[in-house]
């Protein structure tokens, strides 16, 4: 038979049975989609090369010292940087970046935007020119050199109107007027957020710090050269760090920290933690598929028994059983590839709404799409879906005596025991599968439920925080600065529905902490001995109060503090604990750095203690804070140009536009950078966690509707089947309860068997799970047994109303057909 006869066959007996095939349909489609949208995040974020060229090439330059405490990774720093690009053989050419934000000013469309200062050999090691103009040169990349940036294609399409003349205008950027020397090609990204445009970072060679770890580090691997070597030769070189760099106060400090290099391939530091969360998502969705081939498969099986007779007759006519058993597979191939194309629209659906509502967090989020490899992918799975759940059905068919299937194609014979096992056997495997996905997403919700109970130390709700940040051009001197931020607060204050507002340098869950070493009095240093460190925050005053952060001990900050001779600080209800445990931190010295060893300087007194705060994320412990007020950590200099300010009322995003008109009437020439509630930052905070939870509940709900679906399905046909017995029993006095009882307990047993062996399929998988979930035990009883309680009540429910029309037969009638 050719092919063209096949299909118009498949087509014709499609449509006979309408029933049969939109339901098959259904299922496939459900399962091949969630295959195909999840497998365009897997390819977009873990296969996909990074759009650079020999990007395999490239590695990160990051570095661990244990003893610090401080971060689990540290990045670069500019005496780092000198030294590898100097003395390193392995490496072809190494970089260095910051991302930071900076701000077209002037009256005209001010505007804040993502930015990144990167070395003159940045471009270079990318190997990714302009496509218009040129890169930095090297004496660009020096102090005091002429300021110049290059665009990216979307900044120079959004704010340029895509003006080719754009190389060479100049611009005001921070209040300075810097020149375009390029725009680069579209697509090329390298940080983990969109960047707008690049500038010259600018070290200076000859005055350099080992331990400020400002920058990143990025470097591609020499020919002939391999990470392996990259990794010997650099750590080699860092054993040394007290001979390298003798003047280097943080040389020994960092020696005795554990300072070792950790050098990773790009795309790996690209992609982070999240790759084992994707692979367990896509196995999740392969469970989903699993029990959808498991329920065509049962589908099939029952269209073979009404079959039987077909079968026989051309088996009678001498078809070979390879021609039988390949109609049949022919069949359940068409079916699969129908079921995938119909499976598109829904991962496509699927994709656009991941990609839109999918957490920030999820590294190369714009990527994602449905491209000629996600194709290819559905097809093959479309194909091997096809032939699973044919395989029985063609071994059935295969398996035909033209003699014995006329006999039990005979009214009134009872299905074969073969039969029962099978069909039997493929709703225990999807009751098992279903379980299995259910306790995968009982756990992440029961994580989720504890991450979210978690107190953040500050009360998010009614607060709005923005950002602006002060040129140096136009706010040169500390007064300027301070005097311009305390305008700020003032008049956020004023505003009809404020509550309070104060302003800091970073607001929590942000991200932008930073730490530093510090002395505490009557605790003197050895000679190399590592600091403690806590992170730090300059904070206005109204600022506890702002957020709503618990005062433990002592006061807040007032108006003069930071004025005062005296310093002052406020630090975190751990930092107390730790340092002064059991005793009052009130009056006590520390100092940023190391001890007063000038004339007039002194030691910070603590004059309060406030609650612990989760600054960085919600699933870890609150780190040990040290507030300053402004500008009281460092005298002179010591207001920052950027500031986040804060500011709570009742349906405080209702207060943006207010806001936008109190820093337009104080400087219209400043942008406002990320306004957004403080509800907003503690969501994406919990965005990951979330985004799991979402998609393994929607695969768990999916798998339990098919599974009951299946469930339902083989009662049935077992009630059809059985209507001369049950009819019977009914004749000979069976009541209505022991028709019930008779299907429920095969279908109870059925449904028994399924959850025990996905018990056991939970345990052995979900300790895979464990990296994401918070306070939770991959073995949590309560999850497993609400699960499958849930699951074997569900397949009861599945099968009443099967039992329920058993339980209706009418005898008469019944023996009667028969």
């Amino acid at each position: 038979m050719t092919l063209y006869a096949q299909l118009r066959l498949f087509c014709r007996r499609a449509s006979a049975h309408p029933g049969f095939a939109l339901l098959s349909l259904a299922t496939l489609a459900v399962g091949v989609g969630a295959n195909v949208a999840i497998f365009a995040i897997v390819n977009a974020v873990l296969l996909r090369p990074l759009p650079i060229p020999d990007s395999e090439r490239l590695v990160i330059l990051r570095h661990a010292a244990p003893g610090l405490a401080l971060l689990d990774e540290l990045p670069m720093s500019d005496a780092l940087h000198f030294l590898y690009a100097d003395e390193t053989r392995t490496l072809e050419s190494v970089a260095a970046y910051r991302d930071e934000q900076v701000s077209f000013t002037g009256p005209e469309n001010p505007q804040r935007v993502e930015a990144s200062s990167v070395t003159a050999s940045f471009f270079e090691v990318l190997r990714t020119p302009p496509r218009l103009g040129r890169s930095f040169t090297p004496e660009e990349d020096r102090p005091g050199a002429a300021p110049v940036i290059v665009l990216s294609d979307d900044l120079w399409r959004t704010r340029f109107g895509a003006e080719p003349g754009v190389v060479g205008r100049v611009v005001d950027l921070d209040g300075e007027s810097v020149e375009v020397v390029g725009v680069m090609p579209p697509g090329f990204s390298f940080s983990q957020q969109e960047i707008d445009l690049w500038r010259p970072l600018r070290l200076d060679r000859e005055n350099v710090q080992l331990g400020a770890f400002g920058i990143n580090g990025v470097a591609r691997i020499a020919d002939g050269s391999t990470l392996g070597q990259v990794r010997a030769e650099l750590d080699a070189m860092l054993s040394n760090l007290v001979e390298i760099f003798p003047d280097e106060g943080a040389a020994p400090i960092l020696a005795n920290a554990g300072f070792r290099p950790l050098i990773d391939r790009a795309r790996e530091v690209v992609v982070g933690d999240i790759e084992a969360t994707l692979w367990i998502l896509l196995g999740a969705v392969g469970f989903l598929l699993l029990i959808a081939c498991a329920n065509v498969a049962n589908l099939f099986l029952v269209r073979s028994e009404e079959r039987h007779g077909e079968v026989a007759i051309r088996a009678a006519l001498g078809e070979s059983r390879g021609r039988l058993a390949g109609s049949v597979l022919f069949e359940s191939l068409a079916f699969g590839v129908a079921g995938g194309l119909l499976a598109l629209p829904l991962a496509q659906l699927a994709v656009r709404l991941l990609v839109r509502f999918g957490p920030r967090e999820l590294p190369r989020l714009d990527e994602i799409s449905i491209d000629g490899a996600v194709l290819l992918f559905g097809l093959a799975v479309s194909a091997v879906a096809g032939l699973l759940f044919g395989l029985l059905p063609a071994l059935r068919a295969s398996a035909v005596a033209a003699a014995g299937h006329m006999t039990a194609g005979a009214r009134g014979a009872t299905v074969g025991r073969e039969r029962q096992i099978a069909r039997r056997g493929l709703v225990v495997l999807q009751v098992a599968l279903a379980l299995t996905l259910l306790v995968g997403s009982g756990l992440a919700v029961r994580s989720f439920q504890r991450l979210a109970a978690v107190d953040p130390g500050f009360d998010p709700v009614d607060v709005l925080a923005f950002g602006l940040a002060l040129s140096a051009r136009d706010y040169e001197t500390a007064d300027a600065r301070l005097n311009f931020h305390r305008q700020v607060v003032d008049r956020l204050r004023g505003l009809p529905g404020a509550v309070d507002a104060s302003a800091a340098t970073t607001v929590p869950l942000s991200g932008e902490l930073s730490g530093s070493g510090h002395t505490i009095e009557g605790r003197p240093l050895s000679d190399g001995e590592v600091p403690p460190v806590f992170m730090i925050k300059r904070v206005a005053p109204g600022y506890f109060d702002a957020l709503r952060i618990g005062l433990v001990e002592g006061r807040v900050f007032d108006r003069l503090d930071g004025e005062r001779e005296a310093q002052v600080v406020i630090v975190s209800r751990s930092l107390a604990r730790t340092h002064w445990p059991g005793e009052s931190a009130l009056g006590k010295g520390i100092r940023l750095g190391g001890p007063p060893d000038e004339e007039g300087e002194e030691w910070s007194r603590v004059v309060g203690v406030v609650a612990d705060v989760h600054e960085i994320n919600l699933h870890e412990a609150p780190p040990e804070m040290a507030y300053y007020p402004l500008p009281g950590l460092m005298r002179g200099e010591g207001v920052p140009a950027a500031m986040r300010y804060v500011i709570r009322g009742p349906n405080a995003a209702a207060l943006s536009g207010a806001v936008r008109e109190v820093v337009r009437g104080l400087d219209p020439t400043l942008p406002i950078a990320e306004i957004e509630t403080l509800e907003t930052l503690v969501g994406r905070a919990r965005g990951t966690r979330a985004f799991v939870m979402t998609l393994l509940a929607v695969s768990a709900a999916l798998a339990l509707l098919l599974g009951s679906v299946g469930l339902y399905g083989v009662v049935s046909y077992m009630v059809a089947q059985r209507r001369r017995e049950i009819a019977i029993r009914m004749a000979v006095g069976a009541q209505v309860a022991a028709v019930h009882r008779l299907v429920l307990t095969e279908a109870g047993a059925l449904a028994l068997v399924g959850a025990a062996l996905g018990v056991g399929s939970a345990v052995a998988l979900t300790r895979r799970l464990q990296a994401l979930l918070f306070e939770t035990s991959p073995l949590d009883p309560f999850v497993f047994a609400a699960v499958s309680t849930l699951l074997v009540g569900v397949c009861l429910l599945a099968s009443w109303l099967p039992a329920r029309r058993a339980a209706r037969l009418d005898p008469v009638t019944a023996l009667r057909a028969e």
